[in-house]
């Protein structure tokens, strides 16, 4: 590998691979390599079109010969279809699918299979076939079969050496209804990998976050330990900030290997975009080296789950380093659940053990509505009411004072009310309205541990409007080793070895301060960005660094001595 830490590939769709001559082939390889180091290509042998055998072979050949580990790629679309997607209970369908995968794993040991691998079919058909079972349910059983019974099974018969990759797409939130199914799929296939591309985050239809790229990786980690090979990310509706920043945080997450999509993409793309990666690569490649595994605030999202769709990548977002899990993290002495945790008809119960054992649960408006005939009243009793506020002024308070100050926010802020009562619960900080105020968050005692509630607003992307003292306080309350004192668009990176990164998400730079749980303790700077000690206290030091729009820093905490 070029690389010490992980490993860079790259992929070539099937008609690209068909109709480019093997000369020109070669020139885009040479063109390419002036700019970035590629260890891994997969070649697909199918995406609407095949390429024929002969010609994959020559393919094969060339791209070993200049340095390359080889692997395959198919991607199961068909053309006059809503995004390609296949009709699988259509038999000649089925059929073609196996006839793919059969002739795939002949000429791979390895294969992915891309991020098309779901059904969006209402044919009569697939009508017929759903009943009276709901279009999430009807689909994630078909898609099980089809990966069982057609595509695992004719690729081991063709290759029983065949190992087979499910790509999963970045649209997490939207898996259940398209046939992806987290649950089953992860153990049919031998390993999986994760689609971490956010492109623009604010004028696409998909409004995906940044930390995605992140979180979902480390997310798939918890599903098949040891086997979510790696992250991919495309050039598709980015600037060059944006390409770049995908780059740094699948590189965060601990990705084995990271995909660029696609390598006809890189050859007609502009050089400087290449280069950028390249320069990425470089530079990251003995930072990661230094970084132990990827820890925080455990969070849960059930298989199949819905609710708050992406609200934790938004909260990644305000500087809250998340370690996601796919089931229950009962042995964590801080958890933050958001409405997905809903999916779970024992979540009640779990919560209260949490609490009983002495941990922090943080559970958004959200989910406290959704559970509010559940049980979870007979924890903490409150209302999320059906009317909302609207505030751009906020205050904080710690346990025995009122309100200190007051912040205003940019733009105003609309949330649910809640109505509580007083002395049960403690405001941790609030919105301010003509004579009122409404929590934003607030908590209670439960057996040796302590239930919060955060008001999440009306549109999740105002979380980022908060002031930075609301935002401190809820990072404070979480008992991290490391705590960021500024406002939202700053990414907090933690790690078990005393590591950590930071990343701004901002369009300007800023001094962004950060407070470690540790007296006389010094910073060691992994990256060029120093940190300046701005105060030492009784269990805390606060230091401060310097970042540009887009950059990170990495440090590493010491004792002084």
């Amino acid at each position: 590998m070029f690389y010490k830490n992980f490993r860079n590939a790259t992929y070539a769709p099937a008609q690209y691979l068909r109709d480019t001559s093997i000369d020109e082939l070669k020139a885009a390889i040479e063109k390419v390599g002036k700019y970035v180091k590629i260890d891994k290509i997969y070649l697909e042998t199918y995406r609407n079109v095949w390429v024929e055998r002969e010609k994959m072979e020559a393919v094969k050949k060339l791209f070993a010969d200049a340095g390359f580990q080889i692997s395959g790629g198919i991607t199961t679309v068909e053309k006059g279809r809503l995004m390609g997607s296949m009709c699988y209970t259509n038999p000649e369908t089925r059929k073609k699918l196996g006839d793919i995968a059969a002739y795939t794993a002949e000429l791979f040991d390895e294969i992915m299979i891309d991020d098309f691998y779901f059904t969006n079919c209402r044919c009569e058909a697939c009508i017929e076939a759903k009943g009276d079972r709901e279009w999430a349910e009807f689909r994630l059983a078909l898609m099980k079969d089809v990966s069982e019974n057609i595509v695992m099974k004719r690729a081991k018969e063709a290759n029983p050496n065949a190992h087979v990759i499910i790509k999963f797409p970045n649209w997490y939130e939207s898996f259940p209804s398209s046939g992806y199914n987290l649950e089953h799929e992860p153990d049919i296939f031998d390993s999986i990998y994760t689609g971490t591309e956010t492109r623009d985050p604010n004028y696409t239809h998909q409004n995906l976050q940044r930390y995605l790229s992140y979180f979902l990786p480390r997310y798939f980690e918890r599903i098949k330990p040891g086997l979510n090979g790696g992250g991919w990310f495309d050039l598709f509706e980015c600037d060059l900030d944006d390409y770049i920043q995908q780059a740094y945080l699948t590189l965060f997450a601990k990705c084995r290997e990271n995909m660029l999509f696609c390598f006809p993409l890189m050859v007609r793309f502009p050089s400087v975009y290449m280069a950028a990666a390249g320069a990425v690569y470089d530079d990251a490649d003995p930072i990661i080296g230094q970084l132990g595994e990827p820890v925080g605030v455990a969070c849960y999202r059930p298989f199949h789950a819905q609710g708050e769709r992406h609200l934790y990548d938004y909260l990644g977002m305000l500087g809250i380093p998340l370690d996601p899990y796919p089931s229950y993290p009962a042995e964590a002495q801080t958890v933050i659940l958001t409405e997905s945790a809903a999916w779970d008809g024992e979540i009640v119960s779990k919560i209260k053990k949490s609490l009983i054992n002495g941990s922090r649960v943080f559970i958004t408006s959200g989910l406290y509505s959704k559970l509010s005939d559940k049980g979870i009243r007979g924890i903490l009793p409150l209302e999320v009411t059906d009317k909302c506020i609207t505030s751009d002024t906020f205050s904080v308070s710690g346990f025995g004072k009122n309100f200190e100050g007051s912040a205003k926010t940019a733009n105003p802020i609309t949330m649910p009310r809640i109505a509580y009562s007083t002395n049960d619960f403690w405001v941790c900080s609030a919105a301010l309205t003509p004579h009122a105020s409404h929590p934003v968050l607030l908590c209670g005692s439960y057996g040796k541990g302590w239930l919060y509630v955060l008001n999440i607003p009306n549109i999740q992307a105002d979380l980022y409007n908060l002031p930075a003292e609301a935002l401190s306080q809820l990072r404070g309350e979480m008992n991290l080793p490391v705590t960021l004192e500024c406002g939202s668009r700053v990414g907090l990176f933690l790690y078990d070895n005393d590591t950590f990164i930071l990343q701004s998400f901002k369009d300007f730079p800023e001094k962004v301060r950060f407070r470690i749980g540790r007296e006389d303790v010094s910073i060691v700077p992994l990256t060029g960005v120093q940190a300046e000690k701005t105060r030492s206290a009784q269990g805390e030091s606060v230091f401060e660094a310097y970042l540009l729009p887009g950059w990170y820093a990495a440090f590493k905490i010491q004792p002084r001595t």
